[in-house]
């Protein structure tokens, strides 16, 4: 359809569809601006911008338009943050450093960032001071699974070493999985008997658009790779939903924690064969890097990850101040191991008592996820992206709450550096877990107190 056909046809339709045409627009806009002139320092204007975003993605999910016209603006949306240098992360250097280190044939597990700019014995023109100081983590090595590795050096690859042309890249690579995923979405939706228009809430959300794509977050292949693995089960294709699970697990460690959900759905002998095949096949994408250097790189920064970095945590906090009152210092050491221990604890009690005739298995796939981030000690906005976008095949949705609550966490940041608001954090988990809470309570049949094990054997 040409300019002058569209503008006719926007003329000619009703008050009601001009009025969500405008909004779109609006909301198009709005985009723009987050993507290309707000800093996350920018608390109000991102703030304010945010909150009007999300009252226009619930309103267009509403909208009278077509369902091809409302995909459309999604997909759009997404679009207009190919061209931008994220703002609200800065993770993207180190998915360029480490994109040269391969390309170059380093290994990325090997190496500290301070090692190799200091090392007169390695020049990589593409690796200077400017780029080595723009670093979040100089002195942690990286944490970033294979797909991400990939990803990364492709984009370094075909760069010739400009950062601006890696980073357009890097964001057509999360473009494409966010199509992938819309897709896969509507398959499951039909499949499962949802209802079609609940893709609507995946197309507009925010906190997805802004988090996946503008900022360059790997959630979204995470989220393609486990929506395939599910599709492919339910067409009776076990290797094949093996073999992309496995892909999530190299993209992001932590879907490893939804194994436990597959065995009362496949019973323990196809559970068994299916576990052998994800691990197996998620091994294998680490042979590149396999070595001393990717267990000690790897196997150090996660264990800093969880006992040095606090943010945005909820059950967390409450013990650490516990601990500063019983102990007086912070506790973090001590309490993140029993904190990941009553992760895993839990995770297997809510993985063998859930009510599989009430829950589908995207559905339930959020559980897992948020069982961990409630334990856990540093919570991004980007980490509720993969519970968002499976709370869709779940009566469940104090998610969608949550993506709200979960970006005022980018108050904290300030031009003199980052400092924890107490009133973000109280706003963002009482509601978050009042939802919850009433959810559970009114949805009380998704736990059976019945023996798990006859399911199991089958």
């Amino acid at each position: 359809m040409s300019i002058r056909g569209f503008t006719e046809d926007l003329l000619n339709r009703r008050p009601g569809q001009k009025l969500s045409f405008t909004l779109a627009f609006v909301s198009l806009l709005l985009y723009v601006q987050i993507g290309y002139f707000t800093q996350r320092t920018d608390t109000a204007l991102l703030l304010g911008s945010y909150t009007l975003l999300f009252a226009l993605h619930l309103w267009l999910t509403k909208s009278i338009l077509s369902y091809k016209f409302l995909i459309g603006f999604g997909i759009l949306f997404r679009f207009v943050f190919l061209f931008s240098i994220p703002n609200l992360s800065d993770d993207f250097y180190r998915f360029f450093w480490d994109g040269i280190l391969i390309d170059n044939k380093i290994n990325p597990f090997q190496y500290l960032p301070r090692e190799i700019i200091e090392n007169p014995g390695i020049k990589i023109n593409a690796l200077d001071t400017k780029l080595f100081e723009s670093l979040n983590s100089p002195d942690y090595y990286t944490v970033y699974p294979p797909v991400c590795q990939f990803v990364c050096w492709i984009s370094a690859a075909l760069s010739n070493g400009n950062i601006h042309i890696a980073v357009l890249l890097m964001k057509v690579f999360m473009f494409l999985a966010e199509l992938g995923s819309i897709y896969i979405v509507l398959k499951l939706l039909k499949i499962y008997k949802l209802r079609r228009e609940y893709i609507f809430f995946y197309v507009f959300n925010p906190l997805l658009i802004i988090e996946l794509v503008g900022n360059i977050h790997f959630e979204s292949f995470m989220i393609f790779f486990v929506l395939c693995a599910v599709y492919f089960l339910k067409k009776r294709r076990l290797f094949a939903s093996a073999f992309v699970f496995a892909l999530a697990i190299s993209s992001k460690l932590i879907p490893v924690l939804m194994l436990p959900f597959f065995l009362k759905r496949l019973k323990l002998k196809r559970s068994i064969v299916f576990y052998i095949l994800t691990l197996g096949i998620a091994g294998l994408t680490f042979m590149p890097f396999s070595g001393p250097a990717l267990l000690h790189g790897m196997g150090s920064s996660i264990g800093l990850y969880f006992q040095k970095f606090e943010f945005n945590a909820s059950i967390f906090y409450i013990i650490r101040e516990i601990g500063f009152w019983i102990k007086g210092w912070d506790i973090i050491q001590i309490a993140s191991k029993w904190l990941a221990l009553s992760t895993v604890l839990t995770i297997l009690f809510v993985s063998m008592l859930e009510n599989t005739k009430k829950q589908n298995l995207p559905g339930t796939m959020i559980w897992p996820l948020f069982i961990y981030f409630a334990f856990a000690s540093i919570v991004h906005p980007w980490y509720a992206a993969p519970i968002l976008a499976f709370c869709w095949f779940s009566k469940f949705r104090f998610p969608v709450v949550w993506s709200y609550t979960i970006f005022l966490s980018y108050a904290g940041y300030t031009a003199n550096g980052f400092q924890e608001q107490l009133w973000v954090l109280l706003v963002e988990y009482i509601l978050v877990y009042g939802v919850m809470i009433f959810e559970l309570i009114r949805y009380k049949d998704f736990i059976q107190l019945k023996n798990p094990w006859r399911q199991i054997v089958g």
